[in-house]
């Protein structure tokens, strides 16, 4: 669910990009019906891939512990 600050601001932003791509105007209260729509019909995929994205940063760090680790790892007296 999106801040009723961050809802106003992309709807402010749809405004003024429809106004200068294609040259329609439409009200904030049609800017703001059309963000939760985006929200509702497109937001899992974002949120999807965020999660996507999150997963394989954490597996990196996973490897690079491992690889730190690896190096800490003391060699079998002779």
């Amino acid at each position: 669910m999106l801040e009723k600050q961050e809802k106003a601001d992309l709807a402010v932003r749809i405004r003024a990009y429809l106004a200068r791509e294609t040259e329609a105007e439409i009200g904030l209260l049609q800017a703001e019906i059309f963000v939760d729509f985006l929200a509702e019909e497109m937001g899992y995929v974002f949120y999807n891939q965020g999660l996507k994205d999150a997963h394989t940063a954490i597996l990196r760090r996973l490897d690079d512990a491992a690889a730190d680790i690896d190096v800490l790892e003391k060699a079998k007296p002779r």
